[in-house]
């Protein structure tokens, strides 16, 4: 049920920034067969102060085989912290993989320029994701220096 991949989807979900808690709603259109576009917004939460980001963009996959895609993007992101506002830019590129039914692996390295949230420089995100139909799944994701930073759990929709 993983394979082929959707790029016409919506996802929400908890996550960690640093110390504080993140609530967040993502999701991407395909506009033809190899490009879409993107977004998201993430709310968070500590003891000490409240902050959003939001951001957008263009994204392009390209299929490696049945079972892989590359995947490329690069968004805007706008960041606030109730200290401090930014308006950067992150570029990200991964590869999605299914290694069995109902399983998709992702990996992603991203370059920021957003100060307010973490330093300009790489990131990495990884995830793990279980399909219990062809629309829905749920993810567990580990997250260094992008939007997330930490842990974090989500369920997807994909439209097709």
């Amino acid at each position: 049920h993983a394979a082929p991949f959707s790029y016409d989807l919506v996802e929400g979900g908890y996550g960690e920034i640093d110390e504080a808690d993140s609530l967040f709603i993502k999701g991407s259109k395909a506009l033809d067969k190899n490009l879409y576009v993107l977004g998201g917004l993430y709310a968070a939460e500590d003891n000490n102060q409240d902050g959003f980001m939001l951001e957008g963009g263009l994204g392009y996959h390209l299929p490696l085989s049945k079972q892989a895609d590359l995947v490329l993007n690069g968004q805007l992101l706008y960041a606030d912290n109730d200290v401090d506002d930014d308006l950067g830019a992150i570029l990200r590129a991964g590869v999605r993989f299914t290694p069995a039914d109902r399983v998709e692996l992702e990996g992603n390295l991203a370059f920021s320029s957003n100060d307010v949230i973490f330093d300009d420089g790489i990131g990495l995100d990884v995830y793990g994701r279980y399909f219990f139909n062809k629309q829905f799944s749920g993810a567990l994701g580990l997250h260094s220096d992008t939007e997330l930073d930490g842990l974090s759990l989500s369920v997807r929709y994909n439209f097709r």
